[in-house]
């Protein structure tokens, strides 16, 4: 059986699938394609020129908003992944995007996230073995919960193992019944 880390949940949040190329009618599309590339490179040589370096594919992008940081992966040519609300009238800077407790996997232009902030690469991230391994990662990027199931199941293991030594050691010593013997 596949993994089920949203238990109780009626149905699964429906995947990201990264947008394909549909044939478009090719004079107008290659106009405003090469127009929006020659924009983002122009953007991007411009970042490059102040110092700051070119995000490339899977990069983490945190993004500085008032009181909070925002996060994105970086794909390619100047779009990102990120999460935002599943509709238009909570804004970036909205105090009431907070109260949504559902949110949507976006594929947008980097420019249209940032909303003016600043922004670095930062592909730092804390790893720890028990609470945030690369399966606790990718689990919380498909499914929005940070699970890993071999550390359940060695946590488990170590649980029950612990168990059972204690059993022994109350077992051993546990006063035993004196009985008298006759002689």
């Amino acid at each position: 059986m596949g993994l089920s880390p949203a238990v109780g949940k009626k149905c699964w949040p429906r995947p990201f699938r990264f947008p394909r190329s549909r044939p478009k009618p090719a004079s107008r599309t290659a106009e405003l394609d090469s127009s929006l590339k020659s924009e983002s490179a122009g953007k991007l040589a411009k970042q490059a020129a102040e110092g700051r370096p070119r995000p490339r594919p899977g990069d983490l992008i945190e993004i500085f908003r008032i009181g909070y940081e925002h996060w994105a992966i970086y794909v390619e040519d100047d779009r990102v992944v990120h999460l935002a609300p599943p509709c238009d009238e909570f804004e970036a800077f909205s105090i009431t995007s907070i109260f949504s407790n559902r949110a949507v996997v976006k594929y947008s232009r980097l420019e249209d996230v940032l909303h003016g902030c600043s922004w670095k690469i930062n592909n730092i991230v804390q790893y720890s073995l028990i609470e945030g391994n690369c399966e606790h990662f990718v689990n919380d990027l498909r499914y929005g919960v940070p699970r890993s199931q071999q550390v359940e199941h060695a946590l488990m293991q170590g649980a029950k193992a612990a168990g059972a030594v204690i059993s022994a050691v109350m077992e051993s010593v546990r006063p035993k019944a004196v009985t008298a013997e006759r002689g």
